[in-house]
């Protein structure tokens, strides 16, 4: 220790000299001492203990066990096949730089937030009283100054308000036990907390275990001002925000508002419109009570992380009585890529609404994981205001919303908003909607007043629904409805649907829907009327079953018993190979990269390339068979190498080599009624003769087996000496004659009994599926035919008669009659030829019976 002499006189004297040359000795004397022990403790060993020396953030003891323990787990945890580092954690969020090691990058972030950190305080210090009377307002802005701060605060109520710079912590002792409320002085429009500059930003701050009164009753009561004010907290243009463990109540407008400076962005004309929005925000472990519009509500920010809040009971004062939409979470104008994950909502119109106003564009790519909504009137809305009538314009920016695991139970009508009724979800406007093991819970004694459940409507587009669960919704119109109409939904896909003990209806799907799958779902319930009703069969049907309903379905007017596997669009089933090129197409049971390229076509059950064209054609049970060029309605059947270019007919065959309409060995031709064939026509059965329609003279039904004869163009029974036109038959393989599907005179003839033609304009479709129009020769229709009137066959009519004319025929004959003999009529029977003339008997098929009055005799005419 160095003492100076400090007694120096004021008059200079001499002495002075004597004190200053000696003070000037023990000066030199210190320094040199001091030198000297620097040099010594410079080289020796063990000066200082690890925890004595600091090293940025830390002392070099907390340093070196840091490290050893990081390489240890490294080593421990390593087993040459896990990352033990993610690449992204070594880029710092503050500047992006980037380091070898995460490990690095923290320090480096610690070190970046203790410098901003350079004093901790506490308001108190400062003037402040929690008393729930002293106006704290000057005593906060003392505390925190230009930032670069923590402040803490004392359990009690402060009253003021607080704008917080960049670079500042504020720490309470928790909610509810630490308290900041708004002035009674306070104009409506007052924020009582946010952050200080709105226009250049703020950064770096972090707000934890404080309630924040509003204080809405004060002054007699104010309403919320417009835009960002009138709010607990509200932050806007701000980087880096940390509120944890706090709590809002009584807020004029929002409980915590999320935003930029002001709401008025037009996409169209600033597409960076999120420039002086928040972002990297984190919401956690909040709640809001009684605000006057929104618990939580985001706008024109991004990268929000909500997590594990609690938004219940508003008190809807921010606007006008009954028609206060006043939710739990809004997403609201101009956010994007918002992550809500384990949040609770209760009593809200809404419980998370993601929307935007009509002249703003709407939130995107926003994320709600593992919400609950318990007594929300609408649990879940996606919406954009202004595009969902027919007539609005198309929203550009409503897209990319998913919901994961998210629970709506029991939602309810509030007086709060009396035009809005329950739902567990809407979709409106938005498109690209991803829906996950989704469960929506009703109470079934209260009345829905027929309305659905889940509502897909309002020119929405392109949602995924995979695990929906809902039940107990007995008094609702229908649990699941997709719109239709001018403002319809369209491309919806919903697998694994569950319905269970819930509405009359399970799925309405509305008129003009053409593009819904819904596949894997059960609908069970008790005294349902319709499982599933749709106007139209256009939905994709598969593995839906229901049951608990009068009718399983209901689609396109027909009733079903069960729920048809229905399935459009180009179709390929049990096959190696193969193309269905339309939507209208099928390829059935193939090998061989069979083709079906036009409309309404099938190749089922072929191989070797088989293909179609045009319009209506088939190719079954075939091997390199095709239908070619332009018209309808052609097949091929059970063939090789066979083409079919003739409209209207079906054609089998067999060849070798190239596929060629000249391998046709048989076709009918469904045009005209003709049938051809290279080979024999055979009769299989035990049919012998060759016959035709007559019509009885008297107009009434001869008994088979009468001989008959000509009388005019009709017949009668012959008698003796009449000459034998044939015989009434059973038997016969061939018949001419039998008008059996129109009425005989339904075309005109000619006078030689030939039908008559005429030049008649039709559709067909070409080989390219174009619609065009083509001159087809076609029987001219007798003015006379009324194809309104039934038309009864000949075959049903008493007064028509098949009539055997040549070949083997079953014959009435009498007592005389034996094998060999020829016979003559006699009262419409046979009986033995005197003059060894008439028709040959071959055998006796039954004796005479006097009983019956004939026998049966197998005779021969020609």
């Amino acid at each position: 220790m160095v003492y100076l002499n400090k007694k120096h006189e004021v008059t200079p004297n001499g002495n002075l000299f004597n004190i200053l040359d000696s003070n000037a000795r023990l000066t030199e004397s210190g320094i040199n001492q001091s030198l000297n022990a620097l040099k010594v403790h410079a080289k020796a060993r063990g000066a200082h203990a690890a925890d004595q020396i600091t090293y940025g953030a830390f002392t070099l003891a907390d340093k070196l066990k840091y490290d050893t323990s990081r390489i240890d787990n490294l080593i421990l945890n390593s087993d040459n096949h896990n990352i033990n580092e993610l690449i992204d954690l070594r880029v710092s969020a503050i500047d992006g730089k980037t380091f070898a090691t995460a490990s690095g990058r923290f320090v480096y972030d610690a070190n970046y937030y203790k410098k901003k950190l350079d004093r901790i305080v506490h308001v108190d210090d400062f003037g402040a009283v929690p008393d729930g009377v002293t106006d704290c307002t000057q005593a906060f802005k003392d505390a925190i100054g230009e930032g670069n701060v923590e402040v803490h605060f004392s359990p009690g109520t402060y009253v003021g308000q607080i704008e917080v710079p960049s670079n500042c912590r504020l720490i309470g002792k928790g909610e509810d036990i630490t308290y900041l409320k708004m002035p009674d002085d306070a104009p409506a429009g007052a924020i009582l907390l946010t952050n200080r500059d709105h226009q250049a930003g703020n950064e770096g701050i972090y707000v934890k275990g404080i309630t924040f009164d509003w204080n809405k009753d004060r002054q007699g009561g104010l309403r919320a001002q417009g835009g960002i004010q009138s709010s607990c907290v509200t932050f806007a243009n701000t980087k880096y925000l940390w509120i944890k463990n706090c709590n809002s109540i009584n807020a004029g407008l929002h409980g915590f508002d999320i935003t930029a400076p002001s709401y008025n962005h037009d996409a169209a004309k600033e597409p960076d419109y999120t420039a002086q929005g928040c972002k990297y925000v984190w919401i956690d472990n909040c709640r809001a009570s009684n605000y006057g519009d929104d618990g939580i509500t985001t706008h024109y920010s991004e990268y929000i992380f909500i997590n594990n809040c609690h938004c219940i009971n508003p008190s809807g004062e921010a606007h006008d009585k009954g028609s206060s939409n006043s939710n739990g979470i809004e997403v609201d104008d101009g956010s994007k890529n918002v992550w809500l994950t384990g949040n609770f909502t209760s009593g809200n119109i809404r419980g998370v609404e993601v929307k935007a106003h009509t002249e703003w564009p709407a939130s995107r790519n926003i994320h709600i994981i593992s919400h609950v909504s318990v007594r929300d009137v609408r649990s879940y809305d996606l919406r954009h205001i202004g595009h969902h009538k027919a007539e609005d314009p198309w929203s550009d920016t409503a897209r990319d919303v998913a919901l994961i695991d998210c629970t709506a139970i029991q939602p309810v009508f509030n007086s709060l908003y009396e035009g809005v009724t329950p739902r567990a979800l809407d979709v409106s406007a938005y498109q690209r909607v991803d829906i996950h093991g989704f469960r929506a819970y009703g109470d079934p004694d209260y009345d829905y007043k027929d309305n659905p459940i889940v509502s897909f409507q309002f020119k929405s587009r392109k949602i995924t629904v995979n695990g929906m669960t809902i039940t107990g919704f007995a008094k609702a119109a229908c649990d699941l409805h997709v719109v239709g109409g001018d403002q319809r939904t369209d491309d919806v896909m919903i697998s694994n649907l569950m319905i269970h003990d819930s509405a009359p209806v399970g799925v309405v799907l509305g008129g003009g829907v053409y593009n819904i799958n819904l596949s894997n779902a059960l609908l069970h319930t008790k005294g349902g009327t319709t499982g599933i009703t749709s106007p139209n069969t256009q939905a994709n049907l598969l593995f839906v079953r229901a049951y608990g309903y009068t009718d399983a379905a209901i689609l396109g007017g027909e009733k079903y018993s069960v729920v048809p596997n229905n399935v459009k669009g180009g179709f390929r089933a049990a096959s190696t190979s193969g193309h269905p090129l339309d939507s209208t197409s099928a390829i059935i049971a193939t090998t061989g990269g069979c083709k079906t390229k036009g409309p309404r076509n099938a190749v089922i059950a072929s191989s070797g390339g088989s293909s179609t064209e045009a319009s209506r054609q088939a190719v079954i049970a075939s091997n390199d068979s095709h239908t070619k060029g332009d018209g309808s309605s052609r097949a091929v059947l059970a063939s090789q190498g066979v083409i079919n270019d003739n409209s209207y007919s079906i054609r089998g065959g067999y060849g070798t080599g190239k596929a060629s309409t000249a391998n046709t060995k048989w076709e009918i031709d469904s045009e005209n009624g003709n049938i051809l064939g290279v080979g024999r026509v055979e009769s299989a059965s035990n049919f012998k003769d060759y016959a035709e329609y007559f019509e009885s003279a008297d107009g009434k039904k001869i008994e088979s087996g009468y001989l008959v004869t000509l009388e005019g163009d009709k017949i009668r029974k012959a008698l003796k000496g009449d000459e034998i036109l044939g015989v009434i038959s059973e038997t016969a393989g061939v018949v001419l004659g039998s008008a059996e599907f129109y009425w005989n005179d339904r075309y005109l003839r000619n006078d030689f009994g030939g039908l008559i033609y005429e030049e008649t304009e039709v559709e067909y479709t070409d080989k390219d599926g174009n619609i065009k129009i083509e001159k087809k020769s076609l029987s001219k229709p007798n003015p006379d035919y009324d194809p309104e009137l039934d038309y009864t066959s000949r075959q049903e009519r008493d007064e028509w008669h098949i009539v055997g004319l040549i070949g083997q025929i079953h014959v009435r004959i009498d007592d005389t009659v034996q094998a060999g003999d020829k016979i003559i009529a006699k009262n419409g029977k046979g009986s033995k030829s005197d003059d060894n003339t008439g028709l040959t008997v071959m055998k006796i098929k039954q004796p005479y019976d006097s009983n019956k009055g004939y026998g049966v005799a197998i005779a021969f005419i020609r």
